[in-house]
């Protein structure tokens, strides 16, 4: 009997002591939603993480610690919150937790695992219209994205084409006045030639004139 009875003070005494701890732990929690209310991300946080920290396997308080987190701009944190939460296969939420997951890579501008976790938070659960509205708009800001990347793609061949094109025409442009160059330097000699020889035959022809006027005086005989 006396056994018994320290048996039940044990056990009572331990149910006490969970419900301490719960207590505890849903004190803190209310305290943290109710600065996350009111706008006070940086309590909030504080809040969360510390029942996270005491309670590393509640996923709801990870859930929790990862929305202040990501409200504080703290995205790294908030995403690594966000995980811990999507581990637990009994999460009742998973379809809002890779809902704002994919919030985090869309301000963290990694659109392609953004719109695979909104993609992710519609297979959990279809009716949720945040997530589908967010998967719409990124699918929409990608394909802006693809356009304008082909754009610039199309752009830039077209800048190079340009620029082959003009430094062909410059080439060409150089090739055909280097041959100009090479037929009015071959006319510049050849008139250079034409003119030596002119000149060397008219030499001649005076000396010829002035060997015949000699042998004429030398003889004395005239025409």
């Amino acid at each position: 009997m006396r056994n018994l009875l320290i048996f039940l003070f044990i056990l009572i005494s331990f149910n006490l002591f969970a419900e301490v701890l719960t207590y505890d732990k849903v004190f803190t929690n209310l305290k943290g939603i109710k600065f996350y209310n009111n706008d006070n991300f940086e309590e909030s946080e504080k809040k969360f993480s510390e029942n996270s920290i005491n309670y590393p396997k509640d996923s709801q308080l990870h859930f929790n610690q990862g929305n202040a987190q990501y409200k504080n701009g703290k995205l790294e944190e908030a995403e690594n919150a966000y995980s811990m939460t999507l581990r637990d296969e009994n999460f009742k939420d998973k379809s809002k937790a890779y809902q704002n997951l994919g919030n985090v890579k869309f301000q963290q501008k990694d659109l392609k695992n953004a719109i695979n976790n909104y993609r992710n938070a519609l297979i959990e659960n279809p009716s949720n219209e945040d997530a589908r509205y967010n998967y719409e708009l990124t699918a929409r800001l990608m394909n802006r994205q693809q356009q304008q990347k082909q754009q610039s793609k199309d752009d830039k061949e077209k800048k190079d084409e340009q620029k082959e094109q003009q430094q062909q025409d410059q080439q060409q442009k150089k090739d055909e006045e280097q041959e100009q160059q090479k037929k009015d330097q071959k006319k510049e000699d050849a008139e250079k030639m034409l003119k030596a020889l002119l000149q060397k035959e008219k030499e001649e022809m005076k000396k010829e004139k002035q060997k015949l006027s000699v042998d004429k005086t030398r003889s004395g005989k005239y025409w």
